[in-house]
């Protein structure tokens, strides 16, 4: 088959990219067409892969409108060139309204509700729609569901294997270290969001764990003076190297902290709105969750049970997993424990691109024994 990844943010290109090798392996021709955001383009070239550049979203609506018509325009013919027989990506609407204009089969991937239910239109136009067993919304009649999550696509154990960092971050060996997420909060789906930490909150959070350990930022918006020095120099594609090896993972990125928690590292998020994995994850013990609540460390009534608190309860907590009394051995056992519920993502998906679209009935019809050959 002539297949198309398309994907609209970094993690999509580690979330895809082993799904390519093992279906060139097989014999198929891949073709990937890319936003450039942040830094997808770079991962690509770090990983060798040749890509068709799509436009990358603008914020405002009738810009998004013109936008979307204009990345229709230019797919359909690449489409048509390429002969295309599947498409495969994360729920775009461009690439959505493309392939059922050019008659293409699409395959697409959905783990955060929110963005899924704003996206529920598009979603119905696809063939067929995976979401991780975990992801709680009704968005369609026909969901399809993977026990596994996004992130194990590209970090399960069978796909990765960690490499030592202490050189690369310039520590000694088995130094503890924390590695902090600040991002824009500009994504689409975070519109009318309240965010994460004021920048008072990041300098107390900065402050506290530096009391117990090595602190690393990764930050998406430039740092006051103070906190650039903290600023992490890696190259991009060995992050999850450095997430392996961390003590713990504090951020406002519902990815990163979920990658942490699959790299079995503790993971703080706090976002205002979860998402199922990491309501799944916090369930297990292995992430917790905070609420960025305004002006109090109050919660709202009713909120779920694993959500630990407010801004102030998500320091005090951070602070308290960075002292070294933290029961590093039951959380392990608790993430092996979790780990074995989950299959091979990359092995799972790419039996469904395969066989499609057979595919869609056999996952529909799942059990036990099936999913165990993923395993």
């Amino acid at each position: 088959m002539n297949i198309l990844i398309v994907s609209a943010h970094p993690a999509q290109v580690h979330g895809f990219r082993f799904v390519r090798e093992e279906l060139l392996k097989h014999g198929h021709q891949v073709f990937w067409a890319t936003t450039d955001k942040d830094i997808a383009i770079n991962l690509l070239k770090q990983f060798g892969i040749a890509y068709f550049l799509i436009l990358k979203a603008p914020k405002n609506f009738i810009s998004r409108v013109w936008y979307m018509l204009r990345n229709i325009c230019r797919l359909i013919p690449y489409l048509r060139r390429h002969k295309i027989d599947l498409v495969v990506d994360r729920y775009e609407p461009f690439i959505t309204v493309a392939s059922w204009l050019n008659r293409t089969p699409h395959i697409c991937l959905a783990d955060t509700e929110h963005a899924a239910i704003k996206c529920k239109l598009f979603i119905q136009m696809c063939q067929a729609a995976l979401y991780p067993t975990c992801f709680y919304e009704k968005v369609t009649d026909d969901m399809l569901y993977f026990p596994g999550n996004i992130e194990l696509h590209y970090l399960h154990p069978k796909r990765f294997t960690p490499t030592p960092v202490w050189d690369l971050l310039g520590v000694e060996p088995n130094t503890r270290f924390a590695i902090v997420r600040f991002v824009k909060w500009d994504a689409w789906h975070d519109t009318h969001l309240i965010g994460g930490f004021s920048l008072d909150q990041k300098r107390e959070l900065i402050a506290r764990l530096q009391k117990h350990m090595r602190v690393f930022i990764s930050s998406e918006l430039e740092l006051p003076a103070d906190l650039e020095p903290y600023r992490i120099q890696i190259p991009i594609e060995r992050m999850h190297d450095v997430q392996a090896a961390a003590a713990l993972f504090v951020g406002e990125s519902a990815t990163m902290a979920s990658e942490s928690v699959c790299l079995g590292t503790p993971a703080i998020y706090i976002d205002e709105v979860g998402r199922g994995y990491t309501d799944e994850e916090a369930r297990e013990g292995l992430l917790w969750m905070f609420r960025p609540v305004p002006n109090s460390s109050a919660l709202k009534p009713g909120e779920p049970s694993w959500i630990s608190g407010g801004v102030e309860e998500c320091i005090a907590k951070a602070e308290e997993i960075a002292d070294a009394k933290f029961d590093v051995a039951s959380y392990a056992k608790r993430h092996q424990a979790w780990l074995s519920t989950k299959i091979d993502c990359t092995a799972f998906l790419t039996w469904f691109i395969e066989n499609y679209p057979q595919s869609v009935e056999k996952t529909k019809k799942a059990d036990k024994e099936f999913w165990e050959k993923f395993r």
